[in-house]
């Protein structure tokens, strides 16, 4: 994988963005679906190489690949609610 781009919170043959709008908690809850679909696919490899007798390796190869980018595209919408958070303070819990 590439290094990342300044202000590219993934860079793999294109550079994913946070939406430039939006609050740090809508990142977080981009976040947190990026890690259920993430889920969702080890539980389908799960069963699936439970139900088969022989594991195709480049399709697991390629589910793992599809795993790992959702982690990076969380991990990068997490890191950019951090930013958004400090850069607005306390202001964000009070509503000011």
């Amino acid at each position: 994988m590439k290094e990342k781009d300044a202000g590219a919170w993934l860079t793999l043959s294109t550079s994913y963005y946070p939406a430039a709008v939006g609050s740090p908690l809508a990142l977080l809850d981009d976040a947190y679906m990026l890690l259920e679909r993430a889920h969702g696919v080890v539980h389908m490899m799960r069963g699936a190489i439970q139900l088969s007798p022989c594991v195709d390796m480049r399709s697991l190869a390629l589910a793992m690949q599809a795993v790992e980018t959702l982690m990076e595209m969380s991990a990068g919408s997490t890191e950019a609610a951090h930013v958004r958070f400090e850069q607005i303070g306390d202001s964000w819990i009070t509503g000011h």
